[in-house]
């Protein structure tokens, strides 16, 4: 079995500010491909992300299960086998989200922390999250 290498928690400050609820998370698992699991209520979901946009990715459909109706990702097929993003929405749905990324995850309420072990392979993580925290997205 894998070792997961990174983990994104996604939280909703309360309305006394002091706290966060956790909403859903997702682990990266990485073996001969990388394959994210999004976690939220009591279901799982794998999906395997490009290599060039490992955090994107992993971002883009964790920020996206936390603001789809429980109803409607429950009757997502959680045992199926992970689908890379490309061959689940196609090119330009996954170019067009990978470009909205930074506006979405700023609307979305939503903070997020990234947690990685030495060795994930993220490309240019530290200057995403550099320029994501400029343009107001509340990511650690």
């Amino acid at each position: 079995m894998s070792a997961f290498t990174a983990s994104i928690f996604a939280t909703r400050l309360h309305a006394n500010g002091d706290e966060h609820s956790l909403v859903a998370y997702a682990l990266l698992f990485e073996g001969s491909r990388p394959c994210w699991e999004i976690h939220i209520g009591k279901e799982c979901f794998s999906f395997i992300p490009h290599p060039d946009h490992i955090l994107e990715d992993g971002l883009w459909q964790l920020n996206d299960y936390c603001h789809i109706p429980e109803l409607e990702y429950k009757s997502d097929p959680s045992n199926a086998a992970p689908l890379t993003l490309e061959e689940e929405f196609g090119a330009d749905i996954c170019n067009s989200s990978r470009n909205a990324l930074p506006q979405e995850l700023n609307k979305s309420g939503l903070y997020f922390k990234l947690s990685t072990w030495p060795g994930v392979w993220m490309p240019n993580k530290e200057r995403q999250i550099q320029d994501w925290q400029k343009a107001g997205v509340k990511i650690a």
